[in-house]
């Protein structure tokens, strides 16, 4: 992901197919239910969430961070849109 935080990079390509089918199974009632192969995924994922966060915000005070965002959603009130938690 970090090779696509760049202006010359393409995080489509990445995030066309946030869930495979693979990762996950039909269950009762229309729920699904994550397989071995998504919870490997899920598991990656996690591991690797803390750099990702890191390289993001790195160089944006913690401060700074928490004001854009609450600046953000203050715009998409304003816009007629809704936040959830």
């Amino acid at each position: 992901m970090a090779s696509h935080i760049r202006p010359e990079g393409d995080p489509g390509s990445e995030a066309a197919e946030p869930v495979r089918p693979e990762w996950l199974r039909p269950a009762p009632e229309g729920a699904l239910w994550i397989t071995e192969e998504g919870e490997q995924a899920r598991l990656a994922l996690k591991g690797n969430a803390p750099a990702l966060r890191a390289a993001l915000h790195a160089g944006i005070r913690e401060e700074d961070y928490v004001t854009t965002v609450k600046v953000l959603r203050r715009f998409v009130r304003n816009a007629g849109g809704t936040i959830t938690p």
